[in-house]
């Protein structure tokens, strides 16, 4: 199909302009009309009628009320955003109607910009990027989103977590250390930033070949739980079986007081 790189703005003459094939409207209520009638008269067409070219003609697309009304105004011709072919006029005209009325999340927006770039942009970005009138960083962003990790999907789509917390985990590439992350980060209502180091963490112990990466310094009276390293345990200092991880929340008093008296005296019993 012969995809537009974007709706050509332009003032078309009334007689060659159709109404929809299927109107959404069987009836107009006449006094709501006059009063449209009487609106364009004083200050012209505010919203631009949305066309599709038919050959020669046009047919209306979006605006068929601005349409009937606009010769009983006076107007001999109409704004509007011009589409190359009507089914790309309503692909644009259902994801601006979805997406601002009935506010699309992340998640929405990353199973349809993946759908319109299979069906309608044949697979080309730029494209798709015209078609829904956003930047490639905006679009590819969403993409990545559909692109990424099952499960962080699910969790944006359930609205578990927030679009940049996906975003980070989708960096990570070891499903057991994801897996645990994104447990962690929606049972523990992790932000972004948090996230973020966990990615970081991860990245740092990948590079020095999964080599264990030294337990936090107990010793320290600051050195609170959370403090240490996120991929290795408290408690028996070992790094393997990731996803059975918890973080915990403990006051730094009672960590020195309660929680290090305890884990001694498990490793060096009497």
């Amino acid at each position: 199909m012969t995809f537009p790189v974007r709706p050509e703005p332009r003032d078309i003459p009334l007689g060659l302009i159709d109404p929809p094939e299927l109107a959404a409207r069987m009836s107009m209520n006449d006094d709501k009309l006059d009063e449209l009638v009487a609106s364009i008269r004083k200050l012209g067409i505010i919203q631009r009628l949305i066309l599709a070219r038919n050959g020669e003609r046009y047919e209306v697309i979006a605006g068929h009320r601005r349409f009937v009304a606009a010769p009983r105004a006076g107007l001999v011709a109409v704004p509007a955003d011009v589409y190359a072919s009507k089914e790309t006029a309503l692909e644009a005209v259902k994801f601006a109607e979805n997406r601002f009325r009935e506010e699309m999340s992340a998640a929405d927006e990353a199973v349809y910009f993946d759908e319109l770039l299979n069906k309608q942009a044949g697979g080309d970005v730029d494209r798709l990027c015209e078609l829904v009138g956003e930047r490639r960083a905006y679009v590819e962003d969403r993409l990545l989103l559909f692109q990424g990790a099952r499960d962080v999907f699910d969790a944006l789509a359930e609205r578990k977590i927030k679009i940049g917390i996906a975003q980070e985990l989708n960096k990570v590439t070891d499903e057991r250390f994801r897996r645990a992350m994104l447990h962690d980060a929606i049972v523990g209502g992790a932000t972004v930033a948090v996230v973020r180091g966990w990615v970081t963490e991860w990245k740092r112990s990948a590079d020095l070949g999964s080599a264990p990466l030294p337990p936090p310094d107990s010793a320290a009276p600051s050195a609170a739980i959370p403090q240490g390293n996120y991929f290795t345990c408290y408690c028996c200092k070992g790094t393997d079986n990731v996803d059975q991880m918890r973080p915990i929340n403990v006051h730094t008093y009672c960590q020195l007081a309660i929680l290090d008296k305890l884990i001694a005296a498990w490793n060096n019993p009497a």
